[in-house]
């Protein structure tokens, strides 16, 4: 049996950087591209790569999605993982749509064009959102809620959704979407709640609640959403698409309590309107992924975010942080 090949898109992201390191486990050829955007400090992205950046079958590839001849990286994968964006809900309005566009819509058009024009690759897993479904969706929420995105992200990953949609159609280009519900774990970007909540207690520093606290939301750890990932992969899931929730749903007082027992320190607070675009609630109806991927969340809430606050007293134990 030939070796399997593996492109990652977001290879030294969050999600990524995970996806990356598990299929190198599995035995697979991996080839990473990542453009290293503005979204946070491209020294933290490196870092994520640390444990497998000098594997013998990995090869990173430094640039933007939108600079590359993507035909060959296509042509010459099994599987293709669309895991890049310019991710967040609370990016402001304005200009940086044009970033939004190009990092999550143009990217994601070039890479099914070139799945068109290369056909070679068995699948393509393209990453999405739960919050496609809006700010108050019923909950939970299964695949079949009407999309209802209130931010740039959640609109531009809508449209990556409908292109994905349409390639499929029109030229066959398989593929498979998995909409995630908030997820954290080891490596989390500096701008999710959890690393933002964990790096002040870790600090000492204050935080802002935005509300009440009273807005629920399901999260997802990292290691469960890989394992969704690689349980997308076959010809009977081409042409679907997944929620992906981590079984865990509660309201972000409870979060932040939780927060305080694994760290044993104590919130400074203070309050703030809630942003605009941001969700109320999400639950994820799992129902889907559990019946025909055989999807089941391995990890609890606390072991999950023990795994986090281990990793971040490691990042934030120097001097200078």
């Amino acid at each position: 049996m030939s070796q399997l090949r593996s492109l990652v898109t977001g290879a030294a992201g969050f999600v990524g950087s995970h996806l990356c390191e598990r299929l190198l486990a599995e035995g697979h050829t991996v080839t990473g591209i990542d453009g290293f955007i503005d979204s946070y400090d491209p020294a933290v992205k490196h870092s994520n790569l640390a444990t497998f950046a000098d594997h013998p079958q990995f090869t990173l590839v430094s640039a933007h999605l939108t600079e590359l001849d993507l035909g060959p990286l296509v042509a010459g994968a099994d599987y293709v993982f669309h895991i890049a964006a310019r991710a967040g809900v609370r990016g402001g309005w304005g200009d940086i749509f044009d970033a939004y566009q190009l990092d999550n819509v143009t990217s994601t058009q070039r890479l099914l064009e070139a799945f068109r024009l290369s056909p070679g690759a068995r699948q393509l897993i393209l990453a999405s959102t739960s919050s496609i479904y809006g700010r108050d969706p019923p909950l939970p929420t299964p695949e079949s809620t009407g999309a209802n995105p209130q931010s740039y992200y959640a609109i531009t990953k809508l449209v990556c959704e409908k292109l994905a949609e349409a390639y499929l159609h029109h030229f066959a280009v398989p593929v498979t979407t998995l909409r995630f519900y908030t997820l954290y774990g080891p490596r989390q970007r500096p701008d999710m709640a959890f690393h933002i909540f964990m790096r002040a207690l870790l600090r000492d520093e204050e935080i802002t609640v935005f509300g009440d606290g009273s807005q629920t939301r399901e999260v997802t750890f990292v290691h469960d959403a890989v394992d969704a990932i690689l349980l997308s992969l076959g010809e009977d899931r081409i042409g679907r698409t997944f929620n992906i929730g981590g079984g865990t749903y509660q309201d972000l007082n409870a979060y932040l309590a939780e927060l305080e027992a694994v760290t044993g320190r104590t919130f400074r607070r203070r309050s703030a309107p809630i942003i605009e675009g941001d969700q109320l609630h999400s639950r994820a109806d799992v129902t889907l992924a559990r019946d025909v991927l055989g999807y089941s969340p391995r990890w609890s809430l606390r072991d999950g975010l023990q795994a986090e606050c281990d990793w971040l007293q490691t990042v934030y134990a120097g001097p200078d942080h």
